[in-house]
Protein backbone atom coordinates (compact mmCIF):
# COMPACT_ATOMS: atom_id res chain seq x y z
CA UNK A 1 0.00 0.00 0.00
CA UNK A 2 1.37 3.39 -0.99
CA UNK A 3 0.46 5.01 2.27
CA UNK A 4 1.27 5.76 5.87
CA UNK A 5 -0.89 4.00 8.43
CA UNK A 6 1.23 2.67 11.28
CA UNK A 7 0.45 2.51 14.98
CA UNK A 8 3.73 4.14 16.02
CA UNK A 9 2.56 7.45 14.52
CA UNK A 10 -0.54 7.58 16.71
CA UNK A 11 -0.75 9.32 20.08
CA UNK A 12 -1.93 6.18 21.88
CA UNK A 13 -0.88 4.91 25.34
CA UNK A 14 1.79 2.20 25.17
CA UNK A 15 -0.45 -0.57 26.51
CA UNK A 16 -3.11 0.21 23.92
CA UNK A 17 -0.48 0.32 21.18
CA UNK A 18 0.61 -3.22 22.03
CA UNK A 19 -2.98 -4.43 21.89
CA UNK A 20 -3.94 -2.65 18.68
CA UNK A 21 -0.70 -3.43 16.88
CA UNK A 22 -1.77 -7.05 16.55
CA UNK A 23 -4.76 -5.88 14.54
CA UNK A 24 -2.68 -4.03 11.95
CA UNK A 25 -1.32 -5.76 8.87
CA UNK A 26 2.44 -6.25 8.87
CA UNK A 27 2.39 -5.07 5.25
CA UNK A 28 1.65 -1.45 6.22
CA UNK A 29 4.62 0.74 5.34
CA UNK A 30 5.40 4.29 6.41
CA UNK A 31 6.12 6.25 3.23
CA UNK A 32 7.16 9.87 3.30
CA UNK A 33 6.53 11.79 0.08
CA UNK A 34 9.79 11.44 -1.87
CA UNK A 35 10.57 14.20 -4.38
CA UNK A 36 13.07 14.08 -7.25
CA UNK A 37 13.41 15.51 -10.75
CA UNK A 38 12.98 13.84 -14.12
CA UNK A 39 14.11 16.12 -16.92
CA UNK A 40 12.39 19.42 -16.20
CA UNK A 41 9.60 18.02 -13.99
CA UNK A 42 9.12 17.16 -10.34
CA UNK A 43 8.31 13.47 -9.81
CA UNK A 44 6.94 11.76 -6.72
CA UNK A 45 7.74 8.45 -5.07
CA UNK A 46 7.81 7.06 -1.55
CA UNK A 47 10.54 7.01 1.09
CA UNK A 48 10.39 3.99 3.42
CA UNK A 49 11.46 5.20 6.86
CA UNK A 50 12.15 1.71 8.19
CA UNK A 51 14.27 0.55 5.24
CA UNK A 52 15.69 4.06 4.51
CA UNK A 53 15.12 3.45 0.80
CA UNK A 54 13.15 5.26 -1.90
CA UNK A 55 10.96 3.99 -4.73
CA UNK A 56 9.77 6.09 -7.67
CA UNK A 57 7.64 3.88 -9.95
CA UNK A 58 7.13 4.84 -13.57
CA UNK A 59 3.55 5.98 -12.86
CA UNK A 60 4.72 7.67 -9.61
CA UNK A 61 3.11 7.45 -6.18
CA UNK A 62 0.10 9.72 -5.94
CA UNK A 63 -1.90 8.43 -2.95
CA UNK A 64 -0.69 8.73 0.64
CA UNK A 65 -2.40 8.29 3.97
CA UNK A 66 -2.14 9.23 7.60
CA UNK A 67 -4.13 9.43 10.81
CA UNK A 68 -5.12 12.12 13.31
CA UNK A 69 -6.17 11.45 16.90
CA UNK A 70 -7.36 13.52 19.88
CA UNK A 71 -4.61 15.83 21.05
CA UNK A 72 -5.87 17.05 24.43
CA UNK A 73 -9.22 15.33 24.77
CA UNK A 74 -12.18 14.47 22.58
CA UNK A 75 -13.38 18.10 22.52
CA UNK A 76 -10.21 19.27 20.79
CA UNK A 77 -9.32 19.05 17.10
CA UNK A 78 -7.67 15.78 16.09
CA UNK A 79 -3.97 16.09 15.22
CA UNK A 80 -1.18 13.93 13.81
CA UNK A 81 1.32 12.83 16.44
CA UNK A 82 5.08 13.40 16.38
CA UNK A 83 7.01 13.40 14.07
CA UNK A 84 4.01 14.66 12.06
CA UNK A 85 2.24 13.76 8.84
CA UNK A 86 2.76 14.16 5.96
CA UNK A 87 6.54 13.82 5.77
CA UNK A 88 8.66 14.96 2.82
CA UNK A 89 12.06 13.73 1.62
CA UNK A 90 14.48 14.48 -1.20
CA UNK A 91 17.95 12.98 -1.60
CA UNK A 92 21.39 13.62 -3.04
CA UNK A 93 22.43 12.49 -6.51
CA UNK A 94 24.60 9.74 -5.02
CA UNK A 95 21.55 8.37 -3.17
CA UNK A 96 19.49 8.44 -6.37
CA UNK A 97 22.26 6.63 -8.27
CA UNK A 98 22.68 3.88 -5.66
CA UNK A 99 20.64 0.74 -6.55
CA UNK A 100 20.60 -0.38 -2.91
CA UNK A 101 18.89 2.88 -1.91
CA UNK A 102 16.72 3.99 -4.85
CA UNK A 103 14.50 1.97 -7.19
CA UNK A 104 15.07 2.46 -10.06
CA UNK A 105 18.60 3.85 -9.65
CA UNK A 106 20.36 6.22 -12.02
CA UNK A 107 17.10 7.49 -13.54
CA UNK A 108 16.25 10.63 -11.58
CA UNK A 109 18.19 13.76 -10.67
CA UNK A 110 18.49 15.56 -7.35
CA UNK A 111 16.63 18.79 -6.71
CA UNK A 112 18.58 22.04 -7.02
CA UNK A 113 20.17 23.29 -3.81
CA UNK A 114 19.01 26.29 -1.78
CA UNK A 115 15.60 26.30 -3.50
CA UNK A 116 12.15 26.38 -1.83
CA UNK A 117 9.91 23.33 -2.26
CA UNK A 118 6.36 24.70 -2.13
CA UNK A 119 2.81 23.39 -2.32
CA UNK A 120 -0.73 24.42 -3.17
CA UNK A 121 -4.02 22.77 -2.22
CA UNK A 122 -6.01 21.60 -5.25
CA UNK A 123 -9.76 21.09 -5.67
CA UNK A 124 -10.98 17.54 -6.30
CA UNK A 125 -13.94 16.68 -8.54
CA UNK A 126 -16.13 13.75 -7.45
CA UNK A 127 -19.37 13.42 -9.37
CA UNK A 128 -20.88 16.89 -9.73
CA UNK A 129 -19.00 18.30 -6.72
CA UNK A 130 -15.66 20.10 -6.85
CA UNK A 131 -14.19 20.84 -3.42
CA UNK A 132 -10.89 20.93 -1.56
CA UNK A 133 -12.11 18.58 1.18
CA UNK A 134 -14.24 15.41 1.08
CA UNK A 135 -15.31 12.87 3.74
CA UNK A 136 -16.35 9.21 3.99
CA UNK A 137 -17.62 7.66 7.23
CA UNK A 138 -15.90 4.32 6.61
CA UNK A 139 -19.11 2.28 6.51
CA UNK A 140 -20.56 0.61 3.43
CA UNK A 141 -19.02 1.18 0.02
CA UNK A 142 -16.44 3.94 -0.35
CA UNK A 143 -18.38 7.13 -1.04
CA UNK A 144 -16.58 10.42 -0.49
CA UNK A 145 -18.94 13.39 -0.13
CA UNK A 146 -18.57 17.12 0.61
CA UNK A 147 -18.34 18.22 4.24
CA UNK A 148 -19.88 21.23 5.95
CA UNK A 149 -18.25 24.65 5.95
CA UNK A 150 -17.47 24.22 9.67
CA UNK A 151 -15.07 21.33 8.96
CA UNK A 152 -11.45 22.40 8.51
CA UNK A 153 -8.13 20.72 7.75
CA UNK A 154 -4.91 22.59 8.53
CA UNK A 155 -1.27 21.83 7.78
CA UNK A 156 1.19 23.23 10.28
CA UNK A 157 4.97 23.61 10.04
CA UNK A 158 6.38 23.88 13.52
CA UNK A 159 9.59 25.49 14.74
CA UNK A 160 11.38 28.58 13.47
CA UNK A 161 9.75 30.09 10.41
CA UNK A 162 6.67 27.98 11.04
CA UNK A 163 3.26 28.58 9.52
CA UNK A 164 -0.30 27.23 9.41
CA UNK A 165 -2.50 27.09 6.32
CA UNK A 166 -5.54 25.05 5.43
CA UNK A 167 -8.84 24.36 3.71
CA UNK A 168 -12.44 23.81 4.79
CA UNK A 169 -15.71 22.38 3.58
CA UNK A 170 -16.63 25.50 1.63
CA UNK A 171 -13.34 26.01 -0.25
CA UNK A 172 -13.25 24.90 -3.88
CA UNK A 173 -10.23 26.50 -5.53
CA UNK A 174 -6.49 26.35 -5.98
CA UNK A 175 -5.21 27.67 -2.65
CA UNK A 176 -1.57 28.67 -2.27
CA UNK A 177 0.08 26.83 0.60
CA UNK A 178 3.59 27.70 1.74
CA UNK A 179 7.22 26.60 1.63
CA UNK A 180 7.64 23.02 2.84
CA UNK A 181 11.41 23.41 3.11
CA UNK A 182 14.34 25.05 1.33
CA UNK A 183 16.61 22.36 -0.10
CA UNK A 184 20.06 21.94 1.40
CA UNK A 185 23.25 23.32 -0.13
CA UNK A 186 26.84 22.04 -0.15
CA UNK A 187 27.65 18.32 0.00
CA UNK A 188 23.99 17.48 0.70
CA UNK A 189 22.65 19.79 -2.02
CA UNK A 190 19.04 19.19 -2.97
CA UNK A 191 18.00 17.24 0.13
CA UNK A 192 14.76 17.69 2.07
CA UNK A 193 13.69 16.08 5.34
CA UNK A 194 10.76 17.60 7.17
CA UNK A 195 7.32 16.76 8.53
CA UNK A 196 4.18 18.85 8.62
CA UNK A 197 1.42 18.33 11.18
CA UNK A 198 -2.19 17.76 10.15
CA UNK A 199 -5.17 18.83 12.25
CA UNK A 200 -8.87 18.31 11.51
CA UNK A 201 -11.69 20.01 13.39
CA UNK A 202 -15.44 20.51 13.21
CA UNK A 203 -16.50 23.92 14.50
CA UNK A 204 -13.18 24.06 16.33
CA UNK A 205 -13.82 20.79 18.18
CA UNK A 206 -13.51 17.08 17.44
CA UNK A 207 -14.32 16.02 13.85
CA UNK A 208 -16.54 13.12 12.88
CA UNK A 209 -14.53 9.92 12.87
CA UNK A 210 -13.86 8.58 9.39
CA UNK A 211 -11.72 9.51 6.40
CA UNK A 212 -10.92 12.95 4.97
CA UNK A 213 -9.59 13.44 1.44
CA UNK A 214 -7.61 16.38 0.07
CA UNK A 215 -5.11 17.03 -2.74
CA UNK A 216 -1.99 19.11 -3.23
CA UNK A 217 0.59 19.90 -5.88
CA UNK A 218 4.30 20.53 -5.30
CA UNK A 219 6.28 23.27 -7.04
CA UNK A 220 9.86 24.47 -7.34
CA UNK A 221 11.58 27.22 -9.32
CA UNK A 222 13.01 25.92 -12.60
CA UNK A 223 10.96 22.70 -12.63
CA UNK A 224 7.45 21.90 -13.79
CA UNK A 225 5.05 21.27 -10.94
CA UNK A 226 4.24 17.76 -9.78
CA UNK A 227 1.15 15.77 -10.62
CA UNK A 228 -1.67 15.95 -8.07
CA UNK A 229 -1.03 14.14 -4.79
CA UNK A 230 -3.97 12.74 -2.82
CA UNK A 231 -4.01 12.30 0.96
CA UNK A 232 -6.51 10.08 2.80
CA UNK A 233 -6.45 11.01 6.49
CA UNK A 234 -8.19 8.79 9.00
CA UNK A 235 -9.66 10.56 12.05
CA UNK A 236 -10.20 8.27 15.03
CA UNK A 237 -10.17 8.10 18.81
CA UNK A 238 -8.28 4.83 19.50
CA UNK A 239 -9.32 4.84 23.16
CA UNK A 240 -12.93 4.19 22.09
CA UNK A 241 -12.14 1.25 19.77
CA UNK A 242 -11.75 -2.45 20.42
CA UNK A 243 -8.93 -4.24 18.57
CA UNK A 244 -11.53 -5.59 16.14
CA UNK A 245 -12.94 -2.12 15.48
CA UNK A 246 -9.43 -0.76 14.99
CA UNK A 247 -8.71 -3.51 12.46
CA UNK A 248 -11.95 -2.64 10.64
CA UNK A 249 -10.89 1.01 10.57
CA UNK A 250 -7.52 0.09 9.06
CA UNK A 251 -9.24 -2.08 6.45
CA UNK A 252 -11.57 0.78 5.52
CA UNK A 253 -8.56 3.10 5.30
CA UNK A 254 -6.95 0.79 2.76
CA UNK A 255 -10.18 0.55 0.75
CA UNK A 256 -10.43 4.35 0.67
CA UNK A 257 -6.89 4.66 -0.66
CA UNK A 258 -7.50 2.04 -3.34
CA UNK A 259 -10.66 3.89 -4.40
CA UNK A 260 -8.74 7.17 -4.70
CA UNK A 261 -5.95 5.44 -6.62
CA UNK A 262 -8.41 3.95 -9.09
CA UNK A 263 -10.94 6.75 -9.52
CA UNK A 264 -9.31 10.18 -9.28
CA UNK A 265 -7.44 11.97 -12.06
CA UNK A 266 -5.55 15.26 -11.99
CA UNK A 267 -7.64 18.32 -11.09
CA UNK A 268 -7.98 21.18 -12.01
CA UNK A 269 -8.48 21.33 -15.75
CA UNK A 270 -5.80 22.86 -18.03
CA UNK A 271 -7.52 26.26 -17.98
CA UNK A 272 -6.59 26.56 -14.30
CA UNK A 273 -2.90 25.75 -14.71
CA UNK A 274 -1.93 29.41 -14.89
CA UNK A 275 -3.74 30.04 -11.60
CA UNK A 276 -1.63 27.36 -9.92
CA UNK A 277 1.52 28.96 -11.26
CA UNK A 278 0.49 32.38 -10.02
CA UNK A 279 -0.16 30.98 -6.56
CA UNK A 280 3.33 29.49 -6.43
CA UNK A 281 4.83 32.65 -7.86
CA UNK A 282 3.46 34.56 -4.91
CA UNK A 283 5.42 32.23 -2.64
CA UNK A 284 8.76 32.05 -4.39
CA UNK A 285 8.76 35.10 -6.67
CA UNK A 286 8.97 33.24 -9.96
CA UNK A 287 6.97 32.95 -13.15
CA UNK A 288 4.09 30.48 -13.27
CA UNK A 289 4.49 26.85 -14.28
CA UNK A 290 1.77 24.37 -15.29
CA UNK A 291 1.08 20.79 -14.31
CA UNK A 292 3.01 18.25 -16.34
CA UNK A 293 0.60 16.06 -18.28
CA UNK A 294 0.34 12.41 -17.25
CA UNK A 295 0.79 9.50 -19.62
CA UNK A 296 -0.58 7.01 -17.06
CA UNK A 297 -3.52 8.89 -15.63
CA UNK A 298 -5.61 6.87 -13.21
Amino acid sequence: MRSLRVVRCLAIPAVLIATLAAAVSAEDVHYDVFVAASGTSLVIGGYDDAATTATVPADQMRVFGGEVVPATGTAAPYESASPGEPGFRAATQSFLNNPSLTTPAGVYTALPGSTPLTFSFLPISIGSDSRNLFYWSGTGSVAFAPVGADVSLDLDKQGGGGWTTGINGSSAAVIAGNTIQVTSAGVSAGTVHTHLFTSIAKAGAAPDQGFYLYAMQLGMTGLQSSDSLYFVVGALDPATLTPEQFADFETAHGLAEVWVENNLAAVPEPASFAIIGLGLAGLVGTASRGIRSRTNRR
